[in-house]
């Protein structure tokens, strides 16, 4: 019985959050028609009210079913979490709109496009935003044209022109639903990412899609707006860098589009990578894109797309305070291969999934770049650490490294810690469910250092298995590791995953992990043949900081930690609760002890902010449109800070603090969980994943070949493939599932394709 009602409730909350999608899809494709038009205009006489005017019902009927939305998702995550916590979860567990949802995200459909390796999730989204798009653009466009040739035209008016700027109002309307979904997928505590359990890295991609395609519908907007106001003018284009007081301002929207190109070449990929630092800069003028877009269309219309930015901003402001305190740095080292090591503590209530990542930032490097980096540690090993391990690659990674290698203990009075740079860590974010445990066979493809999530992977298996879940909870029970590296010395990060220590029964016990490791760069005369790595390699050379006693002399140190917001979904949903709220009461305020009393004019509200054709308004003196806007604005700002900031300041002083009393083990402690860091691999008697691994040299793998092999030894078993590398790698991986896959479309074993990018 007391299962009964959380699983009663979440069903619940799973049909009220398809009813909500569902009205919002059907609200986008009602939206050009005229029973949209009637439908809205009895929605705003039994909505409408002094209080907002003509936003209250705008905000009711586009901005409040996606915030409600956002709710309603964190109290399902919540209670899903809470059922989860009385029983394991396993592949039997799914749903069966869950697998439909997987087998639809995991299957390449494209690969090597303009766009990358596209899933069949990846297709159905396009399809949709492109499809509705379309839908509002062409449906009210076509009889508006047809009138257009009915009609008279005045002397000097071609038909052309009229049918222009028609193009060019409905090509603006119909900008709004990408922007609609525009800052959704970047939101990094997303409640929609997490209900579909879409992988951040994965959503990315979504965004600079519909980024690239939101900004192609505000050119082609502009160009012909721009062209009608031209021709329409007499030749002039005083109309174009016009700011009217009263209504739409076609200036404010020349500069949103100015902003947004400037945004739309530094994103490109030639720019963005080599210039990154250009790239984020330039990247915070979606803020202006946003405003200036406001401005133009007016704060009734803004409703249409304002609760992604809405949200957004709490996301990031919630970011923002999650981030203003270092963290503190239990070790860092250098290991033989160049890769760097760096252990912080965590908060004891922070749960986080293998594939997680956590954002760093390094003032002394740069005040402005954050870098995702793959957490290598499980959550499950109870050590009170996070782990996270970066391959000197870039500027900003080899900067790094020379302040790790730069840190001498001796130089130090507290014995070398803290180390003489201050880190700033945001997360962890990853996927809401560690979706690889549904799979009883994983592959598991890294190139270089896209083996660090791999880690994590590989820890969180074996801590689950020694918790005695094993096979009968559906856990994976055969691992495929297949890694290319161009040295024999980057494999030592393998030496650092001993099995027997975190799982002791791992030689007897039901879970088997093969270690293929290929050396692409080096020939096999140019290192022993024995296809084994000699023992300086499996060492990890750097210094460890050591562990500072409090005066007290417990061995307890009072650490800022590693904390995640997302450990609690009721403190969040409150945070979005109240900043939304707040939000509306400001801007009512506002609108009553502001706007009203100077608006000297009896037209309602909706022609003053909403018609792109008045060129003037009715007799009065009517309240200026950008100042309204303005005030939209600053209620946004108070409601996100004053109120979402009280929440958050509540959720502070009652449990979430950063600051988090960790206990330690000392470097001298005996406990075998915790080496002594001097003590090599070889002299232990746990062997590592290093130690039994096959290693080819002087050849790159077959990829396609391998996989075939794995898929085709399995009967009806669907098979977890995960690649971390380059994009070739990516590539042909997707291709060698995809083929595999068509040839067993009718039943059979399936490699269900996942890509693991860091590259956001």
């Amino acid at each position: 019985m007391g299962g009964l009602v959380p699983s009663a409730l979440k069903a619940l909350l799973l049909v009220i959050l398809w009813g909500l999608f569902l009205f919002w899809v059907v609200e986008w494709f009602l939206y050009p028609t005229d029973r949209w038009t009637s439908w809205k205009a009895d929605a705003i006489e039994e909505t409408n009210s002094k209080f907002l005017e003509l936003n209250g019902p705008f905000f009711l009927m586009w901005s409040f079913p996606v915030i409600l939305f956002a709710l309603f998702a964190l109290l399902y995550l919540e209670v899903d979490q809470r059922l989860k916590a009385k029983k394991e979860s396993s592949c039997t567990d799914v749903p069966k709109w869950k697998r439909v949802w997987l087998r639809l995200r995991t299957q390449p459909i494209l690969v090597k496009s303009l766009l990358g390796v596209l899933t069949g999730v990846d297709l159905l989204v396009i399809s949709f935003v492109v499809f509705a798009t379309m839908w509002i653009f062409v449906k009210p466009l076509i009889p508006m044209l047809e009138e257009v040739d009915r009609n008279t035209m005045k002397p000097g008016i071609d038909r052309w022109m009229i049918k222009v700027g028609r193009v060019g109002t409905w090509t603006g309307r119909a900008w709004y639903l990408p922007m609609a979904l525009l800052f959704i997928p970047v939101s990094r505590n997303s409640p929609f990412l997490r209900l579909v359990n879409l992988p951040y890295e994965h959503a990315v991609r979504l965004h600079r899609w519909l980024g690239h395609f939101s900004l192609v519908i505000l050119l082609l907007h502009s160009i012909t707006f721009s062209l009608h106001i031209y021709y329409t003018g007499g030749g002039s284009v005083k109309g174009i860098f016009e700011w009217k007081t009263y209504g739409v301002s076609n200036w404010a929207g020349v500069l949103s589009m100015l902003a947004g190109i400037v945004m739309w070449v530094t994103s490109l990929g030639p720019i963005r990578q080599p210039f990154f630092d250009v790239f984020y800069v330039t990247h915070h003028m979606y803020i202006l894109v946003f405003a200036f877009g406001v401005w133009h269309v007016g704060d009734f219309s803004s409703f249409y797309f304002l609760a992604g930015v809405l949200l957004f901003f709490i996301d990031r402001f919630v970011r923002m305070v999650q981030s203003q305190s270092p963290v503190s740095i239990l070790s860092a080292r250098t290991l033989s291969s160049g890769v760097i090591e760096l252990k912080f503590p965590r908060s004891q209530e922070l749960k986080y999934n293998a594939l997680g990542f956590i954002f760093i930032n390094v003032p002394e490097i740069s005040k402005f770049q954050w870098h995702p980096f793959s957490t290598t540690s499980s959550s499950l090993q109870d050590n009170g650490q996070i782990t996270v391990c970066i391959k000197p690659a870039g500027a900003w990674t080899r900067n790094l490294q020379k302040l790790v290698k730069a840190a001498d203990a001796q130089d130090f009075k507290s014995g070398g810690c803290p180390l003489p740079f201050r880190v700033f860590a945001e997360g962890p974010y990853g996927p809401e469910q560690d979706y690889f445990l549904g799979y009883k066979t994983l592959v598991l493809v890294a190139g270089g250092v896209g083996i660090t999530p791999f880690l994590a992977v590989l820890r969180d298996l074996l801590c689950h298995h020694q918790a005695g879940f094993g096979s009968a909870a559906g856990l994976p029970t055969k691992v495929h590791l297949i890694w290319c590296v161009p040295r024999r010395a980057d494999l030592a990060t393998l030496g650092d995953i001993k099995p027997a220590l975190l799982f002791p029964g791992f030689e007897d016990g039901p879970l088997t992990v093969d270690v293929k490791a290929y050396v692409t760069r080096e020939q096999i005369g140019a290192e022993p043949t024995d296809n084994k790595v000699p023992a300086s390699i499996l060492q990890a050379q750097g210094q460890e900081c050591p562990v500072i006693n409090n005066p007290t002399g417990e061995n307890m140190t009072r650490q800022n930690a590693v904390s995640d917001i997302r450990s609690s979904n009721l403190w969040y949903a409150g945070v979005i609760a109240a900043a939304s709220t707040g939000f509306i009461v400001f801007h009512g305020i506002f609108h009553n002890y502001v706007v009203r009393p100077n608006h000297h004019t009896d037209a309602p509200f909706y022609f003053e902010h909403g018609s792109a054709h008045a060129s003037s308004g009715p007799q009065g003196k009517p309240f200026p449109t950008w100042i309204t806007v303005s005030l939209l604005f600053i209620s946004m700002f108070l409601g996100v800070v004053v109120c979402g900031g009280s929440v958050l300041f509540a959720w502070a002083r009652l449990g979430f603090s950063r600051a988090q009393a960790v206990p330690k083990p000392s470097v001298n402690d005996a406990d075998p969980k915790v080496p002594d860091p001097k003590v090599t691999d070889l002299e232990r008697r746990e062997a590592s994943l290093l130690e039994v691994a096959s290693i080819t040299a002087g050849t790159r793998p077959n990829l396609s070949e391998l996989l075939y092999t794995v898929g085709a030894g399995l009967e009806g078993e669907n098979v977890g493939v995960l690649v971390s590398g380059p994009e070739s790698m990516n590539d042909s991986v997707a291709s060698a599932c995809r083929d595999f896959n068509f040839r067993n479309v009718c039943g059979g074993t399936q490699l269900q394709y996942h890509t693991i990018s860091f590259d956001l």
